[in-house]
């Protein structure tokens, strides 16, 4: 009577075990499914973040082009990042510059062009100070009663970051071959920030700028 009486019991107690067991997979399987789903959403907002931040920084690689006598193309490939920038790729840029700023030409476009070359190598004070100068300066105006030709003489390196540039300005009334010719000198102070963008490296391709500029008149 005893035996027969456990019997049932054993069997439901199996039954309900494997009952409880069968809705145990299915919680551990979608614990597990929702753990997954996470790990994913997680590494797609990692690589979402990642893509966003590769999407604002700009790579330009300049690429030299050989050409042979009849312009084709001989060779070519990436330019090798130089360890320290050439003076004499400085020394050009600030005569550049130099001449762009003090020039004074006839065509309003060019002079206009003129212009817009030389603020490209200039930014911080050495722009206030270009902006002052031509308040008092404007070449547009001074263009009606003459032209201004600069010749550069001398760019001789002060420090790591300055330099003095010496230039002749020869005056010429219109309709006129001789002119008033003065001696300028100029403190300039650079720094090189290479350029990020098609852009800049279109205006300025070494990413040379003048900070801060004093000149002046010499005997």
């Amino acid at each position: 009577m005893g035996t027969s009486e456990k019997k049932p019991q054993g069997r439901f107690l199996r039954a309900r075990r494997e009952w409880d067991d069968r809705f145990a997979h299915l919680a551990r399987g979608k614990r597990n499914w929702q753990l997954a789903a996470l790990g994913l959403l997680a590494a797609n907002l990692v690589l979402s973040a990642a893509l966003a931040w590769l999407s604002t920084q700009s790579r330009i690689t300049p690429f030299i082009v050989e050409v042979d006598a009849l312009g084709q193309a001989a060779a070519f490939g990436p330019a090798e990042r130089l360890r320290k920038t050439d003076e004499r790729l400085i020394r050009y840029q600030l005569s550049l510059f130099i001449r762009n700023l003090r020039t004074v030409v006839a065509d309003a476009e060019a002079q206009r062009e003129i212009l817009t070359r030389a603020y490209a190598y200039a930014k911080g004070s050495a722009v206030t100070a270009i902006n002052v100068f031509f308040l008092d300066n404007n070449p547009f105006e001074a263009a009606r009663r003459q032209r201004v030709h600069v010749q550069v003489h001398s760019i001789l390196p002060l420090s790591d970051d300055s330099w003095q540039v010496q230039w002749t300005e020869t005056t010429l009334a219109p309709n006129v071959r001789e002119g008033n010719a003065t001696s300028w000198q100029a403190i300039l102070s650079v720094e090189i920030d290479p350029p990020k963008t098609t852009e800049t490296l279109l205006t300025n391709p070494l990413g040379l700028y003048v900070t801060e500029i004093t000149w002046t008149q010499t005997l």
